[in-house]
């Protein structure tokens, strides 16, 4: 039996006792070193997930990648379907018609979906096999989690980074309706912080796909940049797909993208994927159909202002210089950054 992609070393229940979480937790170490650089030292890294996640994280690992593939890699509440709705629009000719009656979970698999809900009844990375090319994948996990051929055959990877404090607040609204967390927010944001929800810590998730940034495979991009400059990411998606769209298409996908459109159109607001959840958890479904919970939310940048104690805005403050003062890096050089623009400032992370 071939060696496993990793280990696991459960978390202590007292430190995820108030996420609500049914059944373990446990940080994850790679058992060889990564076939991708990664921040810090590797046998140091490690990824908090849910221990329904260790039966498909060597699937994940093993998973068979195809060069023309498109790849959409963020952490959870960053802008992932709003990535995945407008890649899917530039790879398929901007076709609205499906984009409005196939449900983008269908289109677009999230590849460990399975350790998210494992007894739902379809199998994600046996629909992602299935898929004709050129596939677009959807991904939480960070760099070194991901299969293996991605870093030898070497797809298209879109990563979209997000203000950690506007993705916790989101998170904190999906976590009480995806997993039931009836705790605190304040619990929540510190959890966020130290790492104990799915995916995280945060600062080496981004850290890692910010170092390979220049690589012509690569696209690193931010929710802050969508929010401000669409028609702009629309055509640089466009521009590194190879995928040219005209005038008149970026202006019906910028409508299409509209936060409104997303968020009453039920073939990209995980309607049916709450449904499945709530389903396989025995729970009821309605409180994902209406706000706070509905997974497609306020969508505003600098939401953690009106949502966020003053002390705990400058913890998160904190937290981020102590992660990214040794690089020289600001939270505002992420979400600024432009693969394209001539005139951007870049700096070198390592």
């Amino acid at each position: 039996m071939p060696e496993s992609s990793f280990f696991a070393r459960s978390v202590p229940f007292e430190q995820i006792d108030k996420l609500a979480i049914s059944g373990g937790y446990s940080s994850i170490y790679a058992t060889r070193e990564p076939a991708v650089p990664v921040v810090g030292n590797w046998e140091q890294r490690f990824c908090r997930l849910a221990d329904t996640f260790q039966p498909v994280l060597d699937r994940v690992h093993d998973f068979e990648v195809r060069e023309d593939d498109v790849w959409i890699v963020t952490l959870p509440k960053c802008g992932t379907t709003w990535m995945q709705e407008l890649t899917w629009l530039v790879l398929n000719r901007c076709d609205f018609e499906t984009a409005k009656s196939v449900d983008l979970t269908i289109r677009s698999p999230f590849l460990e979906f399975n350790g998210v809900v494992p007894n739902v009844p379809h199998d994600t990375i046996e629909a992602a096999n299935a898929l004709s090319s050129p596939r677009l994948i959807k991904s939480h996990l960070p760099a070194w989690l991901l299969p293996r051929q991605i870093w030898t055959k070497k797809p298209k990877i879109i990563y979209v980074y997000r203000n950690p404090k506007d993705a916790a607040i989101s998170y904190f609204h999906h976590w009480r309706g995806m997993v039931g967390y009836q705790g605190t927010k304040d619990d929540f944001m510190h959890s966020f912080i130290d790492g104990y929800v799915n995916f995280t810590p945060c600062w080496p998730h981004v850290l890692d796909f910010w170092q390979l940034r220049h690589e012509p495979h690569i696209y690193f991009t931010s929710y802050e940049r969508m929010k401000t400059q669409l028609g702009q990411v629309i055509e640089d998606v466009a521009r590194f797909l190879e995928r040219p769209v005209s005038v008149e298409q970026v202006q019906q996908m910028k409508k299409h993208l509209s936060f409104e459109s997303m968020r009453d159109n039920p073939a990209c607001n995980h309607a049916k994927e709450f449904e499945s959840m709530k389903a396989a958890a025995g729970r009821e479904v309605e409180e994902f159909s209406v706000a706070p919970h509905r997974f497609v939310r306020r969508g505003v940048v600098g939401s953690h202002k009106d949502e966020m104690t003053a002390d705990v805005i400058r913890e998160f403050d904190l937290w981020s210089d102590v992660n990214l003062r040794d690089y020289k890096l600001h939270m505002d050089d992420f979400a600024t950054y432009s693969k394209y623009n001539e005139q951007a400032i870049t700096k070198t992370l390592l």
